[in-house]
């Protein structure tokens, strides 16, 4: 019996994505810490950075660890994203993503509101769906002062 490939929707890939990428929006707006967890892999191999010089994680763990109280701090905070870009590996098992975000967010106890929040970062699909492994967060420095 000829092995062949598995057939993938790339449209149907990116829908499964992007629906990801928004409940992890959602669940930010809401304090949602159990749909926010949902979104990612839960093993070492997690890797987040934000924008504090102190937030590099390096296991879901970790990361977890740290977000939990921030995302109930920022419930209520809406957060709108924009110029979503998803890329999806020949395979169909790899997928990349990049998007601007307007939020706001804390950072050592104070409440600043950016628009056009940098945030990239990959998902894998796993036997529960597609699930974020990589993730980064910049915000951006208007250069024009």
């Amino acid at each position: 019996m000829e092995k062949t490939k598995p057939v993938f929707s790339h449209k149907e890939t990116v829908e499964a994505v992007n629906k990801v990428l928004n409940k992890l929006l959602r669940s930010q707006e809401q304090g949602d810490v159990e749909s926010f967890a949902n979104c990612f892999v839960h093993d070492a191999s997690v890797v987040h950075i934000g924008t504090d010089i102190d937030e590099f994680f390096i296991s879901w763990r970790e990361y977890f660890h740290w977000v939990d109280d921030v995302l109930l701090s920022r419930k209520g905070q809406e957060i709108n994203a924009k110029d979503t870009r998803i890329r999806v590996s020949i395979n169909g098992q790899t997928a990349w993503y990049s998007q601007l975000i307007d939020t706001c967010y804390e950072t050592r106890d104070e409440i600043t509101r950016i628009e056009g929040f940098r945030h990239t970062g990959v998902l894998i699909n796993t036997d529960k769906g597609w699930k974020i492994v990589q993730s980064h967060v910049s915000a951006p420095i208007n250069t024009s002062i």
